[in-house]
């Protein structure tokens, strides 16, 4: 973690799964009104979110409203970008699709809600309960299950070592798309945007080992790996994509791998 972080909890019901993630992980434990540090994961009664107390910023994982249902009922299905990006086209099955950077999982919803088993890797334990709370929160909804029904495996792992462990394994099932999402300074964005990416930076800082982890990626997607990256920015290794599928503010670069 780039940055000290405590665990708090606001109520004496969501006490026991705040210490039960502090105790894992080493990690101290207070009441909210106790907080020592200027970042907390707090347990709420209603969801876990990751604070700045400093800023009086907070940010949690909802798909089941907000900017995550809103873009699963009108981003536009197969013909937004990132559906291009990944090869969905009308009539062909949903590939199979390993999101290396699961960060708030965005991405990995939008993708679900297209139809994509999905298998998320993230390094981060605090982001990783940020998720998997989410998934809990929303798993007796009946649309959020349809979602998901292909599959939403949530893994908290580090993707290089994973990666590595997955392409020196004979009988393991490799995914069509290996989709990675680097964290990156952010631009002109909305503020909600800039609110996400300032608490997510102060907690992980930047990516460090991109260059590794599109190299391994290359070796173990079956079909292609997917970059996403600012528009106007420059690749994220010499090796030059097979092709770019952009938007607005976004640039997926496509590696194509040979057959």
């Amino acid at each position: 973690m780039n940055t000290p972080i405590s665990i708090s909890y606001t109520s004496d019901k969501s006490k026991e799964p705040a210490k039960n993630f502090a105790d894992k992980h080493k990690l101290a434990l207070n009441p909210i009104s106790e907080n020592k540090t200027s970042l907390i994961l707090n347990y709420t009664e209603e969801f876990v979110e990751l604070r700045d107390t400093e800023k009086n910023i907070a940010i949690h994982i909802d798909f089941l409203s907000g900017d995550l249902a809103h873009r699963q009922q009108f981003g536009g299905g197969r013909g937004q970008s990132i559906a291009k990006a990944i090869g969905l086209k009308q009539g062909v099955t949903a590939p199979s699709v390993l999101d290396a950077t699961a960060g708030l999982a965005k991405d990995a919803f939008v993708l679900a809600c297209l139809g994509c088993p999905l298998t998320l890797l993230e390094r981060s334990p605090i982001v990783t309960e940020l998720i998997r709370d989410a998934v809990k929160r929303a798993e007796d909804d009946e649309h959020f299950q349809s979602i998901i029904k292909t599959g939403f495996d949530v893994k908290e792992e580090n993707s290089i070592k994973y990666l590595t462990q997955l392409s020196s394994n004979e009988n393991a099932t490799l995914p069509d798309v290996i989709y990675l999402d680097p964290m990156y300074p952010e631009r002109k964005k909305s503020a909600s945007v800039k609110k996400n990416m300032q608490l997510l930076q102060s907690l992980l800082g930047k990516d460090e080992d991109t260059q590794a982890l599109l190299d391994i990626a290359i070796k173990v997607a079956r079909k292609r790996v997917v970059v996403k990256r600012p528009k106007g920015a420059e690749n994220l290794s010499a090796l030059n994509p097979t092709y770019h599928v952009a938007s607005k503010k976004t640039r997926y670069d496509i590696y194509i791998i040979p057959q």
